[in-house]
């Protein structure tokens, strides 16, 4: 498998007995960064029900491609490219747009940016869920994350842990309320937001 992620491979159960709580078992689910695809393979492995839509930034979706290609597995469509930076959408309505230790790794406007373009494709009731770690009031939940984080802007400058009030904001004002704020293993968070109006 290209661009396997050890990470992916460590989150995928903890992450998909969350998503059972919170899906439909016929959810149609947009994933944004999907990476090596190990998640789509593992969630619709367990929920074959799901309609799951890959993306990927252009420069790798490739690589993504030939991973969920060779699945050959009929509950994933074909993977789309998906640039932030563009603010170009496949078209909705998605019942659920999930991102994986993605908002740590953009810049802080192109992480505004998945909010608010997550928003705009999702039907009424529909959800963001947003994994991976956050700082809360201004501080890190450990130490490891703080050395997350310090690790991450000697990488590149523009990403970093993000703060949560910060991203609970974007999402309010991009229309969409908090549900769940769940505790995940290794320092990770869950937060789940739904947009305003009837499921």
């Amino acid at each position: 498998m290209e661009r396997y992620s050890p990470a992916a491979e460590k989150n995928k159960a903890p992450i998909l007995e969350a998503l059972r709580a919170r899906l439909a078992s016929t959810a149609r689910v947009l994933e944004v960064g999907s990476g090596s695809g190990q998640h789509a393979l593992h969630f619709t492995e367990a929920l074959p029900g799901l309609c799951w839509q890959p993306t990927e930034h252009p420069a790798v979706l490739p690589a993504l491609v030939a991973n969920l290609g060779a699945a050959g597995r009929e509950a994933i469509l074909p993977p789309l490219a998906l640039d932030l930076a563009a603010d170009s959408w496949p078209a909705g309505p998605f019942d659920a747009v999930y991102a994986a230790n993605v908002m740590h790794i953009v810049s802080v406007p192109l992480g505004e940016a998945l909010i608010r373009g997550a928003a705009s494709v999702l039907g009424a009731g529909g959800q963001l869920l947003l994994y991976g770690p956050y700082r809360f009031a201004g501080a890190f939940t450990t130490e490891s994350n703080a050395e997350f984080d310090q690790w991450l802007k000697a990488r590149d400058p523009a990403s970093g842990v993000r703060d949560f009030e910060a991203v609970a904001a974007v999402a309010e004002a991009s229309g969409l309320v908090l549900e769940d704020n769940r505790a995940m293993p290794s320092n990770n968070q869950l937060l789940s937001f739904r947009r305003k109006g009837s499921a």
